[in-house]
C-alpha cells in the first residue's frame, strides 16, 4: 500500500491559499489538557519570577477579557513570507471570530474558534510555559506602548547568547498579548502579530457562525499505546532535537489505515510528525521538490510552515514545522530512513488537512 500528501495547492487549511495557515500560526492551539505531560529539558534556560507572572496572566486572559481589534499577522522562513490584516472578535466562553480580507494569497473569509478549541493566547498549554523556562532566558525588559496601550514587555532569549528569542508584549490592564515576534538564532523574525486597534470590553452585535476551524483527532495515545505501537514497528519519539520534547500525541484512521500524529515543543518552535504504514508514491508529488538531507533523500514543499516527506521501513514520515530551518533538519535526519520506494497513488486524506487549527501549541 502506498501514501502520499493531499495536495497543500487546492484551499486545505495547509496550503497559502486561505488564511487559516498563517492564522493557526500566530494563534495558540487547543487548550485542553495535552496527553502528554513535557518537562523542561533545561539546557540552560532560566526565568525570572515576574516575567514568568506575566506569561501566566497572558495564558488565561482570553477565558475572561473580552475584546474587538485590527491585528495584523505576519510569517517568514527561508523559502516564502505571507501576511495579512484581520479583524478579530472575542467573547469569553463563546470564542473567536476572524475576519480576513481578501488578498493575492486568497479571498475574504470568515474563521471561527470555539471557546475551549482555540484561544488567541500566547500560551495554551502549562506544559508549554515550562518548556519555554526550561529552553529560554525569560526575562522582563521593562514597559512599552501598544496601540496606544501600556504593555509589559517579557523576552525571552537563546541560553548564552542574550540575543532575543521571543518578545512578548502583554497588555498592563487586562494580560492579553498585544504583540509578538518570533525569531531565529541569526535574529531574523520568523513571525509577528500586532493589534493596530483594539477595543476591550463587551462587545456587541450579533453572534455569527462562520466555518469553524478544525479540531485535531480525538483520540489520544498515552505512555503505554505508545509503547504498544514501538513494539509494532511505529517509531513514536519522546524528543527530537532541538530540543524538542512530546507534548501531544494523537492517532486517526483513513480508510483501514492509521494515522499517528505526535506533536512536539521547545516552547517556541513545534514539530508536528505524522506516521502511516506504506509507502510513498514520488511520481506523484506535484509541489514537492527532490532534495537532500544528510545523505538522505527527502520531498520538500516550501512554504511556510515547512513541509518534508519521505518513505523509510514502510512508514511513510511527513513533518510540518513552525521551527528555525537548522532545527529541522536536524529533526530530519534524526528519524528513520531507506532508500526511496515507489508504488500506486493513495491519499493520506483529511488528517494532514487538519493539523494547521493545533501543530503549533505556542503561537
Amino acid at each position: 500500500m502506498s501514501r502520499a500528501l493531499p495536495d497543500p495547492g487546492r484551499g486545505t487549511v495547509l496550503g497559502l491559499a486561505g488564511p487559516l495557515t498563517l492564522l493557526a500560526l500566530l494563534l495558540c492551539a487547543a487548550s485542553t489538557a495535552p496527553s502528554v505531560h513535557a518537562a523542561p529539558t533545561r539546557l540552560g534556560g532560566r526565568a525570572d519570577t515576574a516575567a514568568l507572572a506575566l506569561l501566566q496572566r497572558a495564558s488565561t486572559a482570553p477565558t475572561r477579557v473580552a475584546y474587538q481589534g485590527v491585528q495584523f499577522v505576519s510569517a517568514w522562513n527561508d523559502t516564502a513570507a505571507t501576511s495579512m490584516v484581520v479583524q478579530i472578535d472575542h467573547r469569553p466562553g463563546y470564542g473567536t471570530t476572524v475576519h480576513s480580507a481578501s488578498t493575492g494569497q486568497g479571498p475574504a473569509a470568515d474563521t471561527f474558534l470555539p471557546a475551549g478549541q482555540a484561544e488567541p493566547s500566547v500560551l495554551g498549554l502549562a506544559s508549554t510555559l515550562q518548556l519555554l523556562a526550561g529552553n529560554y532566558t525569560v526575562i522582563s525588559a521593562g514597559r512599552r506602548t501598544v496601540s496606544g496601550r501600556p504593555a509589559d514587555l517579557v523576552e525571552a532569549r537563546w541560553p548564552g547568547t542574550g540575543r532575543p528569542a521571543a518578545r512578548f508584549w502583554i497588555d498592563a490592564a487586562t494580560g492579553l498579548v498585544l504583540r509578538r515576534e518570533v525569531y531565529d538564532q541569526r535574529g531574523r523574525i520568523t513571525r509577528a502579530s500586532a493589534f493596530v486597534e483594539i477595543e476591550v470590553g463587551a462587545t456587541t452585535g450579533p453572534l455569527h457562525l462562520p466555518p469553524a476551524m478544525p479540531t485535531p483527532w480525538s483520540q489520544e495515545v498515552n505512555y503505554s499505546g505508545r509503547e504498544t505501537l514501538r513494539s509494532a514497528g511505529w517509531t513514536c519519539p519522546d524528543a527530537l532535537p532541538g530540543p524538542l520534547t512530546l507534548v501531544d500525541a494523537r492517532r486517526g484512521r483513513q480508510g483501514a489505515g492509521m494515522i499517528l500524529h505526535l506533536s512536539y515543543s521547545d516552547g517556541l518552535a513545534t514539530v508536528s510528525l505524522f506516521e502511516q504504514r506504506g509507502r510513498l508514491d514520488t511520481g506523484k508529488l506535484d509541489g514537492y521538490r527532490r532534495t537532500r538531507n544528510q545523505g538522505h533523500t527527502v520531498y520538500v514543499r516550501d512554504g511556510v510552515p515547512a513541509r518534508i516527506t519521505w518513505s523509510a521501513q514502510g512508514t511513510v514520515f511527513t513533518v510540518v514545522a513552525d521551527a528555525p530551518p537548522r532545527t529541522v533538519d536536524r529533526v530530519v535526519a534524526a528519524l528513520p530512513h531507506a532508500r526511496e520506494e515507489s508504488g500506486g497513488w493513495h491519499r493520506l486524506g483529511r488528517g494532514l488537512n487538519r493539523v494547521a487549527s493545533w501543530f503549533n501549541p505556542f503561537g
